[in-house]
């Protein structure tokens, strides 16, 4: 278990929660889900202008001829089409669009709508490069059409090359603003998703690795339930002949401590899927040694005050249990906390559960929260899952930072 601090300048919630960025509008979300209509008015932007100023050259007092018009109706056609399929295949449709350039005389400035949604295209759905690349190309065949179709007695060919270029320039500056903000936005989302499959994982780990511990710690206590089911079958075996009522007695501790056994190995089952080594393994502590574990941790200085009530349960894992879950508490406030002056342990115990509880008052509420990837905490929660119990560690009613476990389990009596 561990604590977080919101990066600087993010608010929270009031549940502790990192503020999000507002979501897409119902607009953005309305174009997000009919693409298809979207690349549609994106050719109609292209294509109605320049239907009707075909029919205008083919109808005015000085018609155009039905060839240059019929010329141009292909082109147009051609260039909707393409700007209808511009997300998948940008450069080819940035190549296309130079066909209309060499109609400047005409109908070159209508074509222009449709080689600037192609050059906006490139930078935003290709890359950077292409679209400064389709820019400079864009600019010399633009240079060069405006060059063949010069009319000195309208405008200079100059003057049309420059505005032609200033607006190839301003979609290619728009497309790439665009186009690095979505590469962006795409990059972050991948980046969630990788952390997010490495927090699931490490997590997992976490939970393996402390099945793993757990199943070394319940190897301690079987084992012993076994010696002292074999010592008692030996020496009921021994006095038989000549105490029949001890011997009995014995056979009866025997099935008593068999069914204990027996009820941590089903606990177990239901939880750990991992083998443990064979390496010889220490006893385990237990609610006896948590009088030392306190003292430990008062003499690097933290103010532990140990509070116990009620009979105290008998079984080993149990105990064990208890010990963890303090000895983890404590670590993570000595780890954590700043300058605590008040750090509670309390031990309640009642026929058949336990109730274990360690506050301190070393930090502010606002900022009191999980932060990594909670190992510990994963730990205590597997460790009271055993017993069917429930784990709450969050901020204190007041101050500081409180951990409640509650453990279910039989009596022993």
């Amino acid at each position: 278990m561990s604590r977080n601090i919101s990066p600087p300048g993010r608010a929270l919630a009031p549940g502790g929660e990192m503020r999000l960025p507002t979501p897409p509008g119902a607009v953005r979300r309305f174009w997000t889900r009919h693409p298809h209509l979207a690349d549609g008015l994106v050719a109609a932007i292209y294509i109605v202008p320049m239907a009707l100023t075909l029919v205008l050259n083919l109808r005015g007092d000085d018609p155009a001829p039905l060839a240059d018009v019929s010329l141009n109706a292909g082109i147009m056609l051609l260039l909707a089409a393409a700007l209808f399929v511009r997300r998948r295949m940008p450069r080819l449709v940035l190549v296309l669009t130079w066909i209309g350039l060499f109609t400047f005389a005409d109908y070159g400035e209508v074509h222009l709508i449709a080689q600037l949604l192609a050059l906006y295209a490139v930078a935003v759905y290709s890359d950077v490069r292409s679209a400064w690349s389709g820019f400079g190309a864009s600019v010399m065949l633009a240079g060069l059409a405006a060059w063949l179709t010069d009319d000195p007695a309208e405008i200079h060919w100059l003057t049309v090359a420059s505005q032609v270029v200033i607006m190839l320039l301003a979609a290619t500056l728009v497309g790439v603003n665009m186009g690095n903000s979505k590469r962006y936005v795409a990059s972050l989302l991948d980046l969630a998703a990788q952390l997010t499959r490495e927090r699931d994982q490490q997590a997992q780990l976490s939970r393996i690795s402390e099945r793993a511990r757990i199943a070394g710690e319940m190897h301690d206590v079987v084992a012993h339930s076994l010696s002292v089911m074999v010592a008692l079958a030996d020496g009921a075996h021994a006095i038989a002949p000549k105490d029949v009522e001890r011997s009995r007695a014995a056979m009866l501790d025997v099935a008593a401590t068999g069914r204990r056994s027996m009820s941590e190995m089903r606990r177990l089952l239901g939880v750990l899927e991992v083998d443990t080594d064979k390496a010889p393994r220490a006893p385990q502590p237990g609610i006896d040694q948590l009088a030392d574990l306190v003292g430990s941790f008062r003499s690097t200085g933290l103010p532990v005050v140990l509070e116990r009530s009620g009979r105290e349960p008998s079984n080993a894992s149990v105990q064990l249990t208890v010990f963890r879950l303090i000895q983890e508490s404590l670590t993570n406030v000595l780890r954590y906390a700043d300058t605590p002056t008040r750090v509670i342990v309390s031990l309640i115990c009642s026929p058949g559960a336990a109730q274990v509880t360690i506050s301190d008052n070393g930090r502010e509420p606002a900022v009191a929260s999980v932060r990594g990837v909670g190992r510990g905490l994963i730990g205590m929660q597997e460790r009271v899952a055993i017993y069917g119990g429930t784990l709450e560690a969050a901020p204190g009613v007041h101050d500081g930072w409180r951990v409640h476990a509650t453990l279910n389990f039989e009596d022993e009596q």
